[in-house]
C-alpha cells in the first residue's frame, strides 16, 4: 500500500474510533444543572448509556440536559410514547420532569392518568394502568391479572414504543426467586411485543442494614441479567446513592459497612420528604436521567 493510502487508512480508523466512542460514551465531565435554572449541580460524567442494540443503562452520569443535543430533546417529544407504572417511589421520575419543565419549558411533558395524551411538541406519558395509578408488582407483572393489565394498555395505545415499571421497597426482603419471577415477565412482556422498548429498573437504596445489602444484592442480580443480555436499565439505586457537590465539583457516593462488605445507600444530601421520600433535587437527577435514556431509545 502506498504511503498516501496508508495515511488515509489510518485517519479512517480514528475518525471510526472517535464516532463509536462517542455513541457509547453517556455524558461529558462537566457538572451542570441541566439549564433548569435550579443551581443544583445534577453533573454528568463517562457513564454506561450506549446505543440500543447493546442496551441502555442509565445511571448518575447520564444527568446533564445540556450535553442532549436539543434535536433529540425534540424527536423524544414527536416520537416517544411512554407507558410508565410505578408506586409512591416512581413517583419521583414524574415529579422531576415536571419541576424541569417548569424550569424550561423546552422539556416539555404530558402525563396522563390512566390514559395516553395526545399533545404536539411534549412527552407523553400514559401514567400506571387503564383504572389505577398506583401499581404494585401483581398489578403489573407479578400475576397473570397483572400481566394482562399491561398487555391491554399496550394493545389499546399501539402508539406506545416505551414501556417501564419502577420499584418501591420490594427488593429490601424479596429473594433471588422473587427478581427472577421480575426479570422473566419483562422478558415474556417483550416478546410478546417487539416494536416496545422496555426498561427494566433496580430498587431505591434508602434503606440500609441488611435490608439495604439483600437490596443491593438484588439489584446487582438485576443489573447482570441487564448486561448479559443487553437489556435496557434505569439504574434507580445508582442514581439514588451519588450526590453532585456543586462546592467540590465532584460526585460523592454514599455507602456503608455491612459485615465487611461496601453498600450503597442514599445520599443524605437527598435525605427528605419533598416528594416520593426525597427532595426535590433527587427527583431532578432522576428527571434528567429519564431524558438521557429516551433521547439515547430514540436513537442519539
Amino acid at each position: 500500500m502506498k504511503g498516501e493510502d496508508m495515511k488515509t487508512l489510518r485517519l479512517s480508523l480514528l475518525i471510526a474510533f472517535t464516532l463509536v466512542f462517542a455513541v457509547f460514551s453517556c455524558g461529558d465531565d462537566s457538572s451542570d444543572n441541566g439549564g433548569t435554572g435550579t443551581g443544583t449541580g445534577t453533573g454528568s460524567g463517562t457513564g454506561t448509556g450506549t446505543s440500543t442494540t447493546a442496551g441502555i443503562v442509565v445511571d448518575h452520569t447520564c444527568t446533564s440536559l445540556s450535553s442532549i443535543p436539543s434535536s433529540w430533546i425534540t424527536t423524544v417529544k414527536n416520537s416517544i410514547k411512554l407507558h410508565y407504572a410505578h408506586t409512591s417511589h416512581g413517583e419521583q421520575l414524574t415529579g422531576g420532569l415536571t419541576r424541569i419543565e417548569e424550569h424550561n419549558s423546552t422539556y416539555n411533558v404530558e402525563i396522563g392518568d390512566m390514559f395516553l395524551p395526545a399533545v404536539a411538541n411534549a412527552l407523553c406519558i400514559f401514567n400506571g394502568q387503564k383504572d389505577e395509578t398506583y401499581i404494585t408488582p401483581d398489578l403489573f407483572w407479578q400475576t397473570h391479572e397483572g400481566m394482562e393489565r399491561t398487555r391491554d394498555v399496550l394493545k389499546s395505545n399501539p402508539t406506545i414504543n416505551v414501556c417501564m415499571w419502577c420499584w418501591c421497597t420490594q427488593l429490601d426482603d424479596w429473594g433471588q426467586e422473587q427478581v427472577q419471577e421480575y426479570l422473566d415477565s419483562m422478558s415474556a412482556l417483550e416478546r410478546e411485543f417487539p416494536k416496545v422498548k422496555f426498561v427494566y429498573f433496580t430498587g431505591n437504596a434508602q434503606q440500609q442494614d441488611y435490608a439495604g445489602y439483600n437490596r443491593n444484592n438484588n439489584n446487582n442480580q438485576i443489573r447482570r441479567f441487564c448486561s448479559n443480555n443487553k437489556k435496557n436499565l434505569f439504574d434507580f439505586e445508582d442514581l439514588d446513592c451519588w450526590w453532585f457537590n456543586p462546592a467540590t465539583n465532584a460526585w460523592e457516593q454514599a455507602t456503608y459497612n455491612y459485615n465487611g462488605n461496601t453498600v450503597p445507600y442514599q445520599h443524605p444530601h437527598f435525605d427528605g420528604d419533598e416528594n416520593g421520600h426525597t427532595t426535590w433535587e433527587s427527583c431532578e437527577q432522576k428527571g434528567n436521567a429519564v431524558w438521557w435514556l429516551l433521547a439515547k431509545l430514540a436513537g442519539w
